[in-house]
């Protein structure tokens, strides 16, 4: 006799975006805190070769992700669409397809790490006495993609209820569980690269089974069935996602191939430096992205239901909201940051420190403009109008790609500069003046719909730029805890500052209400 499944509660409204909030956050800082402690370790340890080796294996799984992407960026969307409109059959046929299609991709994953480990003196350039550690890293991080592919599915009954947090607590306990071992291996074994990649594997383990008992409890409908796989349900699903695995095309020339691009033109150990220097940028990205999909489910639910005004006041106040929480640790870092590399990268020469930060700031002019409008590229997969879109992108990064070939190849220009510097310009033009754009044309909008709250986000990121630049001559820096009070202060002042310019007083009302975690 089988035992009864219990079901766990739906929240909904406020608190469910409020616990979905505090999750996100805790798994972005219990990511954050893995890599701040780790990083110096392993510099020290092993080297920056090394630990750039890190994050350009990581590049090379985000390759495979331009393949995969094509299938799995928009099974929630269509699993979702089917669910609120009351198309069971179809959900669970989408449900089910995806899984045994994502089944059968883990496999060529596996297959090509095998090849590319073989190989792998001939892709980059690397010291001898790092090539075996380099293959197996290749090994396990691949089957650990291979693996992230067969969890994308249970992840979505997440999705559909609204109940992200659920995910997050996920995401939080398999971060936890790889934080752990990481830290064990380094601090008690000699040192290796493939810790990294394994320690992934072992947490995306625990991630998959957290994954499977959420949606037995919250979604128990969705089950993958043999007998309700469809090729015509995958091909429908692949057809509209061949646009955006051409964006992710798109992403690996703007910036997915700034490691490799190093690694061959300028060398291993200044790809270890371009590697450090976008940590923290990259851990800031990650803040943006998971903010903005705070607002998806909400967004998809109402797209569904065709109550178009609403979805346009959704993104409207997603867009503000993002911007908001985003600017001031942003700004932050471009003013504090050569503050935050002498403390956390204690001993490294001055003139080292000075090339990261610079390099870092690089990267975070595009992350900038980023936050201003993140919310709106939801626009695109949301409504299935994406082609425009990515052709357009295509064609700025191929420009890209040929400007930062050109000045490698025939300029005495600083390597690394060049890399960090061409593509950051061009995502900056992208996110300002082409997705507000087209984001307001797929929604059917007047073109200049977005640029009036995007130029209150400007005023206010200004704002927060000279007040920081200001602060920073008179707070003190000195050690860690005069950091860390330094920069609670600036938040505060920056937080006010933000909510006074982008937010009128209803909507701060609303803000400060969707933070909150009320009992019902």
């Amino acid at each position: 006799m089988n035992k009864q499944i219990k079901p766990l509660p739906i929240l909904q409204g406020k608190t469910a975006f409020a616990i979905n909030l505090i999750s996100q956050v805790s798994v972005i800082v219990a990511q954050m805190v893995i890599s701040l402690f780790l990083t110096p370790i392993v510099l020290d340890k092993m080297g920056a070769e090394a630990y750039g080796f890190v994050g350009l294996v990581n590049n090379f799984v985000s390759y495979v992700a331009v393949i995969t992407t094509a299938l799995n960026s928009l099974a929630g969307r269509y699993i979702t669409i089917a669910h609120h409109s009351g198309d069971q059959e179809s959900a669970e046929s989408y449900y089910s397809s995806v899984f045994f299609a994502n089944c059968v991709m883990a496999v060529a994953v596996l297959a090509g790490s095998v090849l590319l480990a073989a190989n792998i003196e001939s892709v980059v350039s690397v010291s001898p006495g790092l090539v075996e550690d380099l293959q197996l890293m290749i090994l396990l991080a691949f089957f650990n993609c291979a693996l992230s592919l067969v969890v994308v599915v249970f992840g979505i009954a997440a999705f559909i209820k609204n109940q992200l947090y659920l995910n997050s607590i996920a995401q939080l306990v398999s971060s936890v569980i790889r934080a752990m071992l990481l830290c064990i291996l380094f601090l008690t074994v000699a040192p290796h690269m493939w810790y990294y990649s394994a320690a992934a594997v072992v947490a995306s383990v625990a991630f998959l089974a957290l994954q499977i008992w959420t949606t037995r409890r919250i979604a128990p409908e969705y089950r993958v069935k043999a007998t309700c796989f469809s090729i015509q349900r995958v091909l429908e699903i692949l057809k509209s996602g061949l646009w955006v695995s051409i964006e992710s095309i798109n992403k690996l020339l703007l910036t997915g191939l700034d490691l490799w691009i190093s690694n061959l033109f300028v060398g291993a150990y200044q790809m270890g430096i371009l590697s450090v220097a976008k940590t923290i940028p990259n851990a800031l990205l990650s803040v943006s992205n998971s903010l903005s999909s705070l607002f998806y489910p909400k967004c998809a639910e109402l797209y569904a239901k065709k109550k178009t005004d609403e979805l346009v006041k959704q993104f409207g106040f997603a867009m503000r909201f993002t911007a908001a929480v985003m600017i001031v640790p942003l700004a932050g870092f471009v003013a504090y940051g050569l503050h935050f590399y002498e403390l956390w990268l204690p001993g490294r020469d001055v003139s080292e420190l000075l090339l990261i930060q610079r390099l870092s700031v690089l990267t975070v002019v595009s992350l900038l403009a980023s936050a201003l409008v993140e919310p709106l590229y939801y626009a695109n997969t949301l409504t299935n109008k994406i082609k425009g879109s990515v052709l357009i992108t295509l064609g700025f990064s191929l420009l890209v790609f040929a400007i930062e070939l050109s000045l490698l190849l025939f300029t005495e220009l600083e390597g690394l500069f060049v890399i960090a510097s061409v593509s950051s310009v061009v995502m900056t033009f992208r996110h300002c003046f082409v997705q507000p754009v087209y984001a307001a044309h797929v929604l059917g909008l007047r073109g200049s719909s977005f640029y009036k709250p995007l130029g209150k986000e400007a005023v206010g990121l200004f704002v927060v730029l000279a007040t920081f630049a200001i602060l920073s001559k008179a707070l003190p820096f000195s050690s860690w805890a005069c950091f860390l009070i330094s920069c609670l202060i600036s938040a505060a002042i920056g937080y006010t500052e933000l909510s006074l310019l982008l937010l009128d007083r209803e909507e701060r009302r609303k803000a400060f209400g969707m933070l909150l975690v009320r009992r019902r």
